[in-house]
């Protein structure tokens, strides 16, 4: 299963995108997953929880950090009062800032789920 989760699941767990929209945003959040878990979730007979869970919040931050929605907003990302200065985020800026917040929540939802042979998924390699 390449997706993790379907669109009657997504709906029953508080989804509010459309059919459309949302087929556009999971495949973004399948490839998110994939790459935080090195696809160790492609070959797994079921799918956890936890990576619907994630799956959740990767579709969330696919719809929120549309290319137009970021682009046309800009968000305050400093202030002073004597001096008086204020900084705004750049669209890439909060593209980032999306991102990170993202892949910081999925990682946290994936941390010490295992696949079908008992690795990690977010397992990088290395020396334990």
């Amino acid at each position: 299963m390449a997706r993790y989760l379907s669109y009657e699941e997504y709906l029953a767990r508080g989804g509010t995108l459309g059919e459309g929209d949302f087929e556009t945003c999971a495949a973004r959040a399948a490839g998110r997953i994939d790459a935080l878990t090195y696809c160790r979730v492609r070959g797994m007979s079921t799918v956890p929880e936890a990576v619907k869970e994630a799956m959740m919040t990767a579709v969330r931050a696919a719809s929120d950090a549309g290319a137009e929605r970021v682009a046309s907003s800009s968000a305050l990302a400093g202030f002073s009062t004597d001096g008086y200065s204020e900084r705004y985020q750049s669209a890439g800026e909060q593209w980032e800032a999306v991102e990170r917040a993202a892949n910081r929540e999925i990682r946290a939802l994936l941390e010490g789920v295992c696949d079908d042979a008992g690795t990690p998924l977010t397992y990088a390699g290395g020396l334990e």
